[in-house]
Parts: C-alpha cells; structure tokens; sequence
C-alpha cells in the first residue's frame, strides 16, 4: 500500500518546523477573504505558539510514522463494507442509530486517589457501546481489554447535591494530571461545582494495553471510537443524575471539544456546553493537516478523503446533529493560528450552531489552555446557571 506521509529524516523534519511556522503566521495575519477567522496579531508572542504546534506535530509525527505511516487494503475495504452495512441498517439516513441511549448505570467502582497534590476520586465502569450491526474491522479495534473499562476523576467536597461541570479532555491526554493542567480545580473553586473528567477511549489507563491509534487513518476505528466516547460520556451523565446532580454542564477541549458538540446534539438537558479549539469532521481535519504539510499525493495515498472514510466520519461529526441546548447555551472558542486542528474546524462547528458566542484566541492550539480562555468558560458556565454561588 501507498504510504500515507512521507518518510523525511528526523533533521529535515525538525528543521522544516521555524521555516513552516514562520510561512503560516505571515499569511495568517493577513485578513481572511469573505471573514470568519480573525487575522493573527503580528506579535512574537503568537507566532511562537505557532511554532509550538508545529514542533508538537514534527515530534508526533517522528515517534508514530512507522507505526501509522501506512493504511492497509484491509482498512480501506472494511470501511466500504461498514458502510454498507450502515446504510442497510438505516444509519446513513438517521446518524442518531449510531448513538443509542446507554441504560441505567450498573455496577460502578469508587476509589480514592492521590496525584500531583489533587485529591479525587477514581469511578470505573464497564464501557458497554456496540454499533448498531457488525462492522468489519472492529476486531482491531476491540483488541485491547483495557479500553472496555471507563474511568473517569471526579472533584466533589460532600454529599450535598451541586451543579457538575463534565470536563472532556484532548488527544494523548487522559491521567489524572488533567485535573491541573485543564484548570479543574479553578473550576471546583470558583464556580462551586463538582467536577467530572471522563477518560476518552484509547488514552489514559484505557491505552495501557493494546492500544489503537485514535484518532487516526482507520475510518472504522475513528467511528467507533467517536461514538464509544459518546456513549461513555452519556454513560457517566447518567450516574451523575443518579447521584442527584443538579445542574450539569459540559466542557470539551481539541478531541473533548468534538465529542462535547456530539452530545450537544443528542442530550435534551445539559445547561449548556463549551467546545475548545474543537475538531468538527475528522476526515477534513485529517485532509487540511495532511495536504499543508506533505502534499496531495501523501493526502490520496491516506484515503481520508475516499467517499467512505467521509461517511463514517460524517457519522460521528456534530455537524449531522442539530444542537438542542439553545443558542445562548452553545459556546466555543478556538485559536487563529491552530496548526494541530486548524481553525476552520471550530468556524465549521460555529456556523452550524447558527453562530453562538464564541472567544477567537490570539495564539495556537497547544497553548491555549490559560488566561483568556479559562475565564471565558467560568464566565459562561456561570451566565448558564452552572453554579453553586448565589449571588448577594
């Protein structure tokens, strides 16, 4: 099979990166024809966030390209097959079949833990999503028992029922470090919530054996992926209400952000949700990152933008979805000079949503996570109801 990136040399790579960061945030500063992403400041604050993203990218790259350099004939037939099925199966026509309900909670493991100075509690629980029909190809993403468990840290003070804020976190995260690095503990704080991380497929303990690149080149792995992660997320809402929550609302960041939208458009009763630096379409995602660095003929040999792998994804994209919250319940905010996603996937998401608020970040994806943005989704946490001060 063809390759899907090409085989550079670790110093051509990493040499590319300042070059590569340097040609994007001159043309990014310009103003974008026909509006939607706000120009990048000329600053060296924000074109060194740029080049962040891209070092993080050549690195990514440099450590999997041996591993995902390549996509079987296999994948590529078993993705025509799913689809097929899918369609006969009436899933095509009604994406929402892919995403059944979870029932009521069964049985759920508590621990208490102690990480990096945080204390928290560990909740698992069985990890119970199947697709609607048999898919071919799901085998290799069925492998690994670990990622059949769902974990998730939870933040709460008592007994006494509080607002919760459901926290989604990015690629290649998933421990309980998160609970620091996506401000959690500021949330706890000053929003007087609980707060609940779930761990998304395939990271964090769910990656410890077997581990299947996700996201990555399998369309079938990706959408079940997606949509085990939105069962798993609606899973643990489920337990939440279980538990008398109140209020609930919930915050995605990059992956977290995707498979936030997602519940946007199939829970009638968040109070609101928050996508950060989302992706919307991870198949337009993979196609925008593949073709700005290494060209088309990497982008063909990828298949990502073959008919089925647009399907599957299409799938489990929020864009198939019409969101339920209302508008002055959606929220996003994105970065302008975002290389890992780029920030056309959240202007695709905000479109959709019928343009709700959103916060444009002067910056990149990787850092992002700080100042403006944490106040801005306190801020709108808290104008949605989701806390637990009263106001004197």
């Amino acid at each position: 099979m063809d390759t899907a990136t090409p085989q550079r040399p670790w110093w051509s790579e990493l040499g590319a990166v300042v070059p590569r960061s340097l040609s994007f945030a001159r043309q990014a500063t310009r103003p974008a024809s026909g509006g939607g992403v706000p120009p990048l400041a000329s600053n060296p604050l924000a074109w060194a966030t740029v080049a962040v993203d891209e070092l993080a990218m050549s690195a990514a790259y440099l450590a999997s390209r041996r591993s995902a350099a390549a996509v079987s004939e296999s994948a590529v037939e078993d993705a025509a097959a799913a689809v097929e099925r899918l369609r006969q199966a009436g899933v095509l026509d009604d994406p929402a079949l892919a995403h059944p309900a979870p029932p009521l909670h069964g049985a759920v493991r508590i621990s208490r833990r102690r990480r990096a100075g945080v204390d928290f509690e560990h909740v698992s629980f069985d990890s119970a999503y199947q697709p609607p029909v048999d898919l071919p190809g799901s085998e290799r993403w069925y492998d690994g028992a670990s990622n059949q468990q769902a974990h998730a840290y939870v933040l709460r003070r008592d007994a006494e029922p509080r607002p919760w804020v459901v926290v989604l976190h990015g690629h290649r995260m998933g421990e309980p470090r998160d609970l620091r690095l996506l401000g959690s503990r500021r949330l706890q704080e000053d929003l007087d919530v609980d707060v609940a991380h779930l761990v998304l497929p395939m990271h964090g303990p769910r990656s410890r054996v077997g581990a299947h690149p996700f996201p990555g080149i399998d369309p079938v792995a990706n959408f079940l992926g997606m949509a085990q992660a939105v069962w798993d997320a609606r899973s643990l809402l489920t337990w939440l209400r279980e538990q008398d929550a109140g209020r609930i609302g919930v915050f995605g960041v990059s992956l977290g952000g995707h498979v936030a939208a997602l519940m946007a458009g199939l829970d009638d009763s968040l109070a609101c949700v928050v996508a950060g630096v989302p992706t919307s379409d991870l198949a337009t995602m993979l196609a925008d990152t593949m073709r700005s660095r290494w060209g088309d003929s990497a982008l063909a040999a990828s298949h990502v933008l073959d008919d089925n792998f647009r399907t599957l994804s299409r799938l489990v994209s929020p864009l198939a979805f019409a969101p339920r919250p209302p508008i002055d319940r959606r929220f996003l905010y994105a970065a302008v000079g975002d290389r890992l996603i780029t920030p056309q996937q959240a202007l695709a998401l905000w479109r959709h949503w019928e343009q709700p608020e959103i916060l444009w970040l002067q910056g990149a994806h990787i850092v992002n996570n700080m100042g403006a943005s944490r106040r801005f989704v306190i801020d709108v946490l808290a104008r949605s109801g989701v806390t637990g001060r009263r106001e004197t």
